[in-house]
């Protein structure tokens, strides 16, 4: 469209800088919110050894024999089954006709929508293989510390241990309210609000916004997950494995026409493999 001063054209020009788009803040954060120290070279599929407890240890009085039982464990899988890919195809003709550098770009951009397609997945894997609240009750500023701790403590309980919080944007404004704000000077979050409190790290999540998030279970079955309802996810860093075995980041010539491809890749497998260390609190429409 021409731009015209009265009657005078006047000259039109492109901006060389981008306007990004929108994506969702980073709430996987390793050591935070997941492990991935199962992460043990080339495979399509890890298992986790899982001892057996066996019977109780119970009093007994000195100067007597052992009594021997069978040992046992179960396996945890964590399958890399979950693939994650963008490619974008950028013909010569187009990124010579623009100041901005096309290629660069649009491999930042993919870069940012398949990680984000990840972390959906993982949260989904997180809400359908925790252990969901009884708790339906919607979280109010009033009632909020009493249902952060209850799920808190419905962990400790189980003799689990629970380090994070991760929170909707909602229930993280009322903890601006209730709780105060306190700054956390952590070079690990690079995104996502983070409140310290109970021994909690609570971190804003702005994810729980997708109705059918998915994700392949350790099975191979594709499950869909509804976030909409879920208010808080409490759980323990260690509870939580995701883990990648390939990884793939690369701007390449085309074969088949002049110009290149901005491609990504993942491949990941993700497991709640202590479902005991994470609690998700849902609320009833």
């Amino acid at each position: 469209m021409a731009v015209l001063y009265g009657n005078q054209h006047v000259d039109e020009r492109y901006a060389s800088t981008i306007e990004p788009n929108l994506y969702s803040d980073t709430v996987l954060i390793p050591g935070v919110t997941y492990t991935d120290k199962y992460e043990v070279g080339p495979a399509g599929g890890i298992y986790v050894h899982k001892l057996g407890k066996g019977n109780k240890v119970t009093v007994g009085t000195p100067g007597r024999d052992f009594t021997d039982e069978a040992i046992g464990d179960e396996l945890i899988p964590i399958i890399f089954n979950n693939n994650f890919q963008k490619s974008r195809k950028i013909y010569g003709v187009q990124a010579n006709a623009v100041s901005f550098a096309m290629g660069e770009e649009y491999l930042a951009d993919s870069l940012n929508q398949t990680k984000e397609a990840r972390q959906y997945s993982a949260i989904a894997c997180l809400v359908n293989e925790g252990t969901v609240s009884e708790d339906t009750e919607e979280t109010t500023k009033e009632n909020l510390v009493d249902k952060l701790t209850s799920l808190r403590k419905a962990i400790k309980d189980a003799k689990g241990k629970a380090n994070y919080a991760m929170v909707s944007t909602d229930i993280y404004a009322m903890a601006l309210s209730v709780l105060g704000l306190q700054s956390v000077n952590d070079p690990a979050v690079v995104s996502g609000e983070m409140l310290k409190r109970f021994g909690l790290a609570i971190i804003e999540c702005n994810a729980f916004d997708e109705a059918e998030a998915q994700y392949y279970d350790h099975a191979g079955a594709l499950k869909t997950v509804d976030l909409t309802d879920v208010e808080m996810i409490v759980g323990y860093n260690e509870a939580f494995s995701l883990l990648d075995n390939m990884e793939m980041y690369r701007l390449i010539d085309s074969e088949n026409f002049n110009g290149s491809k901005a491609q990504v890749e993942y491949n990941s497998g993700m497991t709640v493999n202590s479902p005991e260390q994470v609690i998700v609190k849902k609320v009833t429409a």
